[in-house]
């Protein structure tokens, strides 16, 4: 489809990392049809991330039940849902493009709703489900990243490029609001991520402080910055790592650790923003952090599919995998190797492995 005119609409209703990797899709989408109105569809909580991108005409934001605020009932939630659905029936859009690399039912059915004539998705296998118009093959998940997976629905709308990297936008007051808090110099500032939702990929505030420690030996000059997020564990929303990261800091006293608290994403974009490489686990602010271009150390659990399929999209990288199915226990001096190779600094450990992106571990 190449009407200059055409009305897009891609959703994408997913956690923070996912709507991340589904950024070159907008970014080739705007390239091969720059007069179209192309909007998104997403949630509240990964909203953030398309904030300021100039790829897009409109973001569309709902709320999921799960994520109201405690207390409150479902209706405000419902109520702001049936006002949204009537707006973009309003908007007559041509197409939708549900973006994830599996089916996507509950934004089928969303979509349903809005008397949108062509919608383009991945179906079950051997099912072609009701007001799903074009579906492409099933791709290969366990063998392509998800940037690769999700691109291979452009093919419906005549687009064959190859995918380009994650695109994210911070915003330049609070860049330079983190500058003053981060630093800047010479010398590279490291971004440590220690928060985690899935108890799989949480390492111990022990084996945090065991890196950080055995880090700051091997690179005494580096200024390492402590990112988390804040608030208690306990929070059924948004569990925060207030209290791991007290943990942390009283164990690193005197190494110069910047704490870096964010409360919300855009805080997260610009801060990281603020840095020059990044090691965390596998999630959300890891893919925030090569959407910035930053070399990147990812945490992983032993799992071959999150290996192919999660590992951080066209950057420098390190890939640092557990000896099981949980980030727990990997081992803090493998940690530091691939820190000091992705850093590429004289002072790398001798027994550091030349190869940038292998698997450590």
């Amino acid at each position: 489809m190449r009407r200059p005119d055409v009305r897009i609409l891609v959703v994408r209703r997913d956690n923070i990392g996912d709507l991340v990797c589904t950024t070159p899709l907008f970014a080739a989408l705007r390239a091969a049809l720059p007069g179209a109105r192309i909007a998104a569809l997403v949630n509240s909580y990964n909203a953030e991330v398309l904030a300021r991108n100039p790829d897009l005409d409109a973001v569309h934001v709902y709320t999921k039940f799960k994520h109201r605020a405690p207390g409150t009932s479902a209706l405000g939630p419902l109520l702001a849902r049936l006002a949204l659905i009537r707006r973009l029936r309003r908007e007559r859009f041509d197409v939708a493009v549900l973006a994830r690399s599996g089916f996507d039912r509950h934004g089928l059915a969303f979509v349903r709703l809005l008397g949108i004539p062509r919608v383009i998705g991945f179906a079950p296998a051997g099912e072609r489900p009701r007001g799903l118009t074009e579906s492409p093959p099933v791709p290969d998940n366990a063998a392509l990243h998800e940037v690769e997976s999700v691109w291979q629905l452009l093919a419906s709308l005549g687009i064959a490029a190859a995918p380009g990297p994650l695109r994210m936008f911070p915003d330049p007051a609070r860049v330079a609001a983190w500058r003053q808090k981060v630093g800047a110099g010479d010398t590279p500032t490291l971004a440590v991520h220690v928060s985690a939702r899935e108890a799989t990929r949480q390492l111990a505030a022990e084996k945090w402080i065991a890196f950080l420690h055995d880090l700051r030996t091997a690179w005494p000059q580096a200024r390492l910055a402590l990112f988390w997020s804040p608030g208690p564990e306990n929070d059924p929303r948004h569990p925060g790592d207030d209290a791991k990261a007290q943990q942390i800091m009283a164990g690193c006293a005197g190494l110069g650790i910047i704490p870096c608290p964010t409360a919300t994403l855009d805080d997260l974009m610009a801060g990281l923003a603020c840095c020059d490489a990044f090691v965390g686990a596998d999630g959300g602010a890891m893919h925030v952090a090569a959407a910035l271009g930053l070399p990147t150390a990812g945490l992983f659990e032993n799992s071959p599919f999150k290996l192919a399929h999660w590992y951080p999209w066209a950057v420098k990288h390190e890939v640092i995998r557990s000896p099981t199915f949980a980030i727990g226990d990997i081992d803090p001096s493998t940690m530091v190797s691939a820190a000091m190779r992705l850093i590429g600094t004289e002072h790398a450990p001798v027994s550091a492995s030349p190869q940038t992106g292998a698997l450590a571990g």
